[in-house]
């Protein structure tokens, strides 16, 4: 049961002064608008705003505002209202539970997929044109030539689902919907053996209700199977430690190997594996033996598709993309986030293939980063910003058509909603942050194992550039930390949340 909370009766005098913050800063610029609209404009690369990016950035501020009246609340609750929900949470036997919040997961992302149409945009529209292509002829091209920009991993997943199925986006949504249980599912199963029940079942109802989550399954794009995949590897890395066998690291490089497959940005994440086996305290030739098979199986798992385009492109890699998208945060074009620009942003890469661009985005890019290190750091900074800021990815389509229209429809409601709930959640998952620094958490390599994957992410895309559906993987982790830190509220000490973990 629930411990009586001994919280200080001091008043909790940061968070105050964040809420108060959000409250002017969010509602004030809402209110003036036209006027922090040609302030921000000085943070676009050519001085203009497409309307999609103009109705993004007065939703954000209006959210920053809702975010701050949902702290105010929250610091006036919480004794209350927020012990009284977890202890119906805690009392709800563990089958019941499962059934009733899982069960509610797939409900509210059945009734998404069912009810919204699914909008093909950008990235996601290409994805589907290959995998199209690809089921009836079986090759992996552009425009009738090979190609290797993006990994052949989730394009080839979408080709087997339209081989068997046929070219229905109904199947794939359904599958997303699978696939998004199983990240509410994975998510409850590590936070109950890195810190105990309670926070567990907080982290799964977050995820169950989590608007981005949920809008998520109506679009065709590789974050809900990568996730997936990153939480299995997380889950078997625990298991691990704590009973090892043969076949976990094997395993553990299959997905790896598919993580890669699927997104180039994963390429480093075996080496992040690889300090945790280190972490693990086991022995030497243990640690050994599971490094060795999980390298050499990652690698395995990758070689027929770098062979491929080897004979293909020649050149022995995953992707082709990897220097336009340094070039794209590293250059006279950048903003720290993609390039939205009337003209064509790329035209200093000239190169007659993908090969050349890619050799030549990370030439360019090299350049100006060494020329300009100081900038490279500021461009990093706002790359973290457009990281984080906005969680709005899975409708951008629907914005956009609702920006060019000049009106507000249900889905900038939508996007209001999830903003403020994504927020919410991120600054309640930075006070867990700070509160697994002080505690005993830390001596636990699976947290460790999330700490790494947290700052993996962000320094890869303080290189690279960011975007607000690049963070979709971290959810989980961030709501097992928001998680931690609620509990923590209406606990005595952080000993007494991790005494069943």
């Amino acid at each position: 049961m629930l411990y009586q909370s001994n919280l200080s009766e001091k008043k909790p005098l940061f968070a105050v002064i964040v809420a108060s913050f959000l409250i002017v800063f969010g509602f004030s610029l809402f209110a003036g608008f036209e006027e922090a609209q040609r302030l921000f404009l000085r943070l676009s690369p050519d001085g203009s705003f497409v309307p999609q990016t103009a109705l993004i950035l007065k939703t954000s501020f209006l959210s920053f505002g809702l975010v701050g009246v949902c702290l105010i609340l929250f610091l006036l609750w919480r004794r209350n209202l927020l012990k009284d929900a977890l202890t119906k949470l805690e009392n709800i036997e563990e089958a019941n539970f499962l059934f009733l919040f899982l069960g509610l997961a797939f409900v509210l992302r059945i009734l998404w997929i069912t009810l919204i149409p699914t909008q093909l945009y950008a990235d996601w529209k290409w994805y589907d044109d290959a995998a199209y292509h690809m089921s009836q002829v079986w090759r992996y091209e552009e425009n009738g030539l090979p190609t290797a920009y993006w990994p052949i991993g989730y394009p080839l997943f979408l080709a087997i689902v339209y081989w068997i199925f046929g070219h229905h986006y109904f199947v794939v949504e359904f599958i997303n919907v699978l696939l998004s249980i199983c990240i509410c599912a994975f998510t409850y199963l590590l936070a109950r053996r890195l810190i105990s029940p309670l926070p567990a079942r907080l982290t799964l109802v977050v995820l169950a209700l989590f608007p981005s989550q949920i809008f998520f399954t109506n679009v065709l794009a590789s974050e809900i199977i990568f996730t997936v995949l990153l939480l299995l590897v997380v889950y078997l890395l625990l298991k691990q430690e704590v009973r090892p066998t043969v076949f976990i690291p094997v395993t553990v490089g299959v997905l790896l190997g598919l993580l890669i497959l699927i997104r180039a940005v994963a390429l480093f994440l075996p080496f992040l594996v690889l300090f945790f086996y280190l972490a693990s305290r086991r022995r030497p030739g243990l640690i050994l033996r599971d490094a060795v098979l999980t390298i050499l199986v990652a690698f395995l798992t990758l070689f027929p598709w770098m062979l491929r385009n080897k004979k293909t492109l020649g050149v022995f890699t995953v992707a082709t993309s990897g220097g336009i998208n340094l070039y794209i945060g590293n250059s006279p074009i950048s903003s720290g986030s993609w390039v939205w620009k009337k003209e064509n942003p790329f035209k200093d890469l000239s190169a007659p293939n993908e090969v050349g661009n890619d050799r030549l985005g990370y030439k360019l890019a090299t350049k100006f980063i060494l020329d300009d290190p100081i900038g490279f750091v500021r461009r990093g900074i706002k790359k973290e910003i457009y990281l984080f800021v906005t969680d709005f990815a899975a409708i951008a389509k629907e914005l956009d058509l609702a920006a060019n229209a000049n009106r507000v429809d249900k889905f900038v409601i939508f996007s209001i909603i999830g903003q403020v709930y994504y927020l919410t959640i991120l600054i309640f998952s930075a006070g867990g942050l700070f509160l697994f620094l002080k505690g005993r958490w830390k001596r636990k390599p699976g947290f460790y194992l999330l700490w790494g994957i947290l700052i993996y992410w962000m320094g890869i895309h303080f290189i690279f550039f960011g975007i607000d559906r690049f963070h979709f993987p971290l959810v989980p982790i961030l709501s097992i930390f928001a998680s931690l830190f609620l509990v923590s509220q209406i606990k005595p000490s952080l000993e007494a949340c991790n005494k069943d973990g």
